[in-house]
């Protein structure tokens, strides 16, 4: 057990018109307690047309910018991964705010504790009342893809439980869970707010950026036997687009893309056939009949008080068709392609 102080650590934020949210994310990097001399900053950025770039320019970030032809968030982490220099990486999406300026020393504490563990994430995303509707369901329900939560592979833990339900092997400490995930069973980690080993995420991750994905790379490590991991007693704030409609329309390009387009690319996906067949047909009819959804609301709602948990039978239906059109589509796709 490894009884370091601190860490360096390099932060990777791929931006790409985020002016709406970034600002309150660098500011809250800003006010971490922790070492100056110990962080850097590195925006990886594919041609923002708003202010983002002003914005990332009165801060002490290092901005990298690659072509809008290539821009995806995903190929902007790989290229910052490549760039930083730092031991740790700390994965933040460009609408990731920490919630408090102890929250950097509390990702890191675990790594100064394990020479063993792998990455680390907070256990939650933060829940404010004052958060809009949309966002409070999120953090409440512990993401933003009911199929995942239903398919039990959601990164983080629902507000409706107190103690860790997820995957792995877990040992409980006052501040984090060490958790030892199997290689058949990971969940959807490595993003919001992940921190990670750089050295031993380079051995795994392909010098061709354009195949990167962060699960994909979590779960290349855990095949090889890296896999310890702890997750805080903590939150991250995730400010997602703060309507319905949009958050859909994105989410329908995020399927379309990841699961289809580069689905050759890919070691991981949220369905993996076997048991997973039949978590999915669970999850189509609880969708179309809306019953399961609805009591699920009724127990978060006991739990926290907040109208935001019944939007789950709203949005368990919505993200059936999200997944489910551009799946038939594909399938017609490809029975005219065969001919």
């Amino acid at each position: 057990m490894s009884k370091r102080k601190s860490i360096s650590v390099s932060i990777v934020i791929p931006t790409f018109n985020s002016a709406r949210t970034l600002q309150k994310v660098l500011d809250s990097i800003s006010i971490q307690e922790y070492p100056k001399k110990l962080v850097e900053i590195i925006a990886v950025d594919g041609g923002s047309k708003d202010q983002t770039l002003e914005i990332l320019k009165k801060y002490p970030v290092k901005i990298i910018q690659v072509s809008p032809k290539k821009q995806n968030p995903e190929y902007n982490k790989s290229i910052g991964i490549h760039k930083a220099k730092n031991e740790i990486l700390l994965l933040i999406d460009h609408d990731n705010v920490l919630p408090h300026k102890k929250w950097m020393q509390n990702i890191i504490f675990p790594f100064t504790q394990h020479e063993e563990i792998v990455g680390v994430e907070p256990l939650r995303f933060h829940y404010d009342r004052k958060m809009t509707l949309l966002d409070r369901y999120f953090a409440l329900l512990g993401g933003t893809d009911p199929v995942a939560y239903y398919l039990h592979k959601d990164s983080h833990l629902s507000w409706a439980f107190d103690t860790y339900n997820l995957f792995g092997e877990v040992k409980e400490f006052p501040k984090y869970y060490l958790v030892t995930f199997s290689a058949d069973k990971v969940p959807a980690i490595g993003a919001n707010g992940a921190a990670i080993r750089r050295k031993l995420l380079l051995k795994e991750l392909s010098s061709n950026s354009n195949v990167f994905f962060h699960i994909d790379v979590q779960v290349d490590l855990i095949k090889k036997g890296y896999n310890k991991y702890a997750l805080i007693k903590d939150s991250i704030i995730h400010l997602s687009n703060n309507k319905l409609f949009p958050f859909l329309q994105r989410r329908k390009y995020f399927v379309e893309k990841y699961y289809f387009q580069d689905l050759s690319k890919r070691r991981y996906a949220i369905y993996q056939g076997g048991k997973d067949f039949w978590l999915l047909l669970y999850y189509v009819i609880i969708s179309l009949t809306f019953i399961k959804p609805l009591f699920d609301a009724l127990r978060g709602y006991i739990k926290i008080r907040d109208k935001a948990w019944f939007i789950h039978p709203i949005m368990c239906f919505a993200m059936l068709l999200v997944y489910g059109i551009p799946t038939a589509k594909e399938g017609v796709r490809n029975v005219f392609m065969e001919r």
